[in-house]
């Protein structure tokens, strides 16, 4: 009996798997990745999306001065090259990144348990370590933010070339031939250097290899000299690229400044957060508490524990302020001094929490300044820790068991993450329920308020836009965050612009004539002002003196604003130019693509008319302004009016406040012989202020294209017997009645 239990000890013999095998697990990980992302492909664009536009250039690439994430932007590039608005392609380019990233970390994990010394111990158990190992990488809920966030691409493809570089590292340090171990090594450098023109954060893979190193490599000690000495030479090499790199030398410098004053509050520079107000103590000791936030979210990823964006995390002032802060100091160093004593007996978990504070110690404790929570941090470091874990834990398993246990927490790990993922994922199908969910969550969050104004405004929820702003405005007061409180004050402005409350926006305007000093934004709330009181020339003059002045997303609403006045000017090929000029700075900005269409539309080119309204609804899908256009476009085009009725229907789904979306959905109905119906709509659009002309002149319209001319004649007539209707409509009414 005792003889037999011993067997059971070890695993059975690993006979080999064919490469068929391994490419069967990848592509599970492959389709249940795919499968749990579903819900994201076509969401929203959010924060920091906008700078794919600003960014993705052959020019802002090749210039070495400006930025230094250059190989992300060029796949932002050729994502614009396929279609510059359409978040699906940026999304699916991600997914697959992550879905490498996966297969990195099955083969990561494969390759450490063939290492002389651990082959034995884990026998035909490599290959569902491995894919468990993957599988949780893959699907777990904390990662979300690294692949649907579509920006931080940068997290995702600086860990792909980290990776690469490790496991180019191990390929060198088992090579038999020293050639191929140099080429090899070579090529590992390469690697880091890619991930750090990814995100710079890519350059702890340098210690991260030495720690994989000292744990797993063969602890020769000729070889181990060796190693150790290309290991410094390549941390001396990035070293002295970062010293002669200006972008990154220009940040080093800033952060060491910044800690030279530990104790007091962070002044802003290139690299820090909007508004950032706490000193560099502080900073660190937030980061405990956040760390021990993200571990455990890693332990319990159920969605509403995660958070997309936490602007405005309560910061610490000590270590008993708040007593978490304490606690919390605890944790992270009872788990270093645990992963330390441990390090011989249970090498793999210790690996694995030694990489996980290695990996996030940059962007968490260095980066004093920047947001202090933001969980696509987590991507990098939970590969190794996942991994770590993983093969830890079947260590601990009896032999006889572990077959079982194993291809039983794959299922259930794919299982229960999966739906985990798919859940949190499907806050992305808009920006409203992207962003009601985080002020629910940060309810401090005023960068968050702030984006939940600008999501009711695209879906034309004007008094929910104001309310939001307000409470953003409220907060920001009180709390001097400087930045938030400016945009919060420009966005209360336009809005009420947007819903002719010109008494109110007045007053906004002088609010931020006093506490805006310096920005553009008063000039160009000023400037819509003007316009929305008819003066269009006063507009363009407006919008003309302040862009020179506008830099970023100022300059495309700048050069929209100036667009939409000549267009309303009577002059489309000026307010083309305008718009081209805003959406080659941000291929996202609908209003600029909407914009557009309604100047072709005013030069009777309905094709492209057309082309550019359905560009603004990729970006802005529940743009009810331009689903109507879209609507009566179609059936100017005498496409089937079926067409036409879907976009009608979305665009009164929410009953917005604007008159239009009614008007086109009775236009439609009239076209489609269902008048009845269509009187319900227009009785809609009359209560919602349209001229008393419009209706009528509406109604002839689509009685004329259903082919009804004894109606369209009768529209004409009551037309002709109204007041106050502008002279181009009288002329086009006597026209008409001439024709028939």
């Amino acid at each position: 009996m005792k003889k037999g239990r011993k067997k059971n000890l070890l695993p059975p013999a690993d006979t080999g798997h064919p490469v068929s095998v391994h490419l069967t697990s990848l592509l599970f990980v492959a389709a249940a990745t795919f499968a749990a992302y579903a819900g994201s492909l076509r969401g929203t664009w959010a924060l920091d999306d906008s700078a794919i536009g600003q960014f993705a250039s052959i020019e802002n690439v090749l210039n070495m001065r400006l930025g230094f994430r250059k190989i992300t932007y060029l796949t932002f590039l050729a994502n614009r090259l396929i279609d510059p608005v359409n978040p699906m392609v940026y999304r699916i380019t991600n997914i697959i990144i992550h879905v490498c990233n996966a297969a990195l970390v099955y083969l990561l994990a494969h390759i450490t348990l063939n290492l002389p010394g651990w082959k034995g111990r884990f026998g035909a158990y490599r290959l569902p370590v491995a894919l468990l190992s993957s599988v949780i990488f893959a699907l777990h809920p904390l990662n979300i933010n690294a692949v649907a966030y579509i920006v931080q691409r940068m997290a995702s493809l600086a860990a792909f070339f980290s990776l690469l570089a490790l496991i180019t590292y191990i390929a060198a340090a088992t090579a038999s031939g020293r050639v191929k171990a140099t080429l090899l090594y070579l090529l590992a450098v390469v690697f880091i250097f890619l991930g750090i023109f990814s995100k710079e954060n890519a350059a702890m893979a340098v210690p991260l290899i030495g720690l994989y190193d000292f744990f797993f490599l063969n602890r020769d000690p000729k070889r181990v000299a060796g190693r150790n000495v290309i290991i410094a030479s390549g941390g001396a090499l990035i070293v002295v690229f970062i010293l002669f790199f200006p972008p990154l030398r220009a940040t080093l410098l800033s952060m060491a400044a910044v800690f030279g004053n530990f104790d007091q509050a962070i002044s802003h520079h290139g690299w820090t957060a909007t508004d950032v107000y706490w000193t560099p103590l502080q900073h660190v000791l937030t980061e405990f508490r956040v760390i021990s936030r993200y571990l455990f979210v890693m332990m319990v990823p159920l969605p509403r524990f995660l958070v997309f964006d936490w602007w405005g995390f309560p910061v610490s002032t000590g270590l008993v302020g708040p007593a978490t802060t304490l606690l919390s100091v605890g944790l992270v160093v009872a788990l270093l001094v645990f992963a330390v004593y441990s390090a011989r007996k249970m090498p793999f978990i210790s690996f694995g929490i030694l990489w996980y504070f290695i990996a996030i110690s940059l962007e968490s404790f260095m980066t004093v300044g920047a947001d202090l929570y933001f969980e696509h941090r987590n991507y990098l470091p939970l590969a190794g820790l996942v991994f770590g874990a993983v093969a830890q834990a079947v260590t601990l398993v009896p032999a006889v068991l572990q077959r079982r246990f194993l291809w039983g927490s794959v299922a259930a790990a794919a299982l229960v993450l999966g739906l985990l993922t798919f859940q949190r994922n499907m806050i992305w199908k808009d920006s409203v329920t992207l962003w009601k969910d985080t002020v629910e969550k940060t309810p401090e969050n005023l960068r968050a308020f702030i984006a939940l104004g600008n999501s009711y405004l695209k879906v034309a929820d004007l008094e929910s836009a104001k309310r939001a702003y307000e409470e953003a405005v409220g907060k920001g007061g009180p709390q001097k965050r400087t930045q938030f409180l400016h945009d919060a004050l420009y966005s209360l402005g336009m809005t009420c612009l947007f819903t002719g409350d010109l008494e109110r926006a007045d007053k906004v305007i002088r609010v931020m004539d006093r506490s805006l000093e310096g920005s553009v934004a008063p000039a160009i709330v000023k400037g819509l002002y003007t316009s929305l009181r008819g003066d269009l020339a006063g507009a363009v003059a407006d919008y003309s003196a302040v862009l020179p002045r506008a830099t970023g997303m100022d300059r495309v609403i700048v050069l929209t604003l100036l667009g939409d006045a000549y267009r309303k000017q009577g002059n489309p090929e000026k307010a083309i130019e305008q718009y081209r000029q805003a959406v080659s700075s941000d291929p996202s900005f609908a209003a600029a693509y909407y914009g557009m269409g309604l100047a072709y539309m005013g030069m009777k080119n309905l094709d492209e008319a057309g082309r550019y309204v359905e560009k603004a609804l990729v970006s802005d899908p529940r743009n009810v302004l331009a689903l109507s256009d879209m609507a009566d476009i179609t059936l100017l085009r005498k496409e089937p009016p079926e067409k036409a009725l879907s976009f009608a229907r979305k665009a009164v789904a929410d009953n917005p406040p604007f008159y239009q979306p009614y008007l086109a959905m009775g236009n439609v109905l009239v076209v489609m012989g269902k008048d009845a119906e269509a009187e319900d709509y227009y009785r809609k659009a009359r209560e919602k202020g349209v001229a008393a002309y419009v209706v009528p002149f509406s109604k002839a319209r689509a009685y004329y294209m259903r082919g009804d001319r004894e109606k369209v004649a009768a529209m004409l007539k009551e037309i002709s017997g109204l007041k106050d209707v502008p002279e181009s409509v009288k002329q086009a009414v006597a026209d008409g009645l001439k024709d028939l």
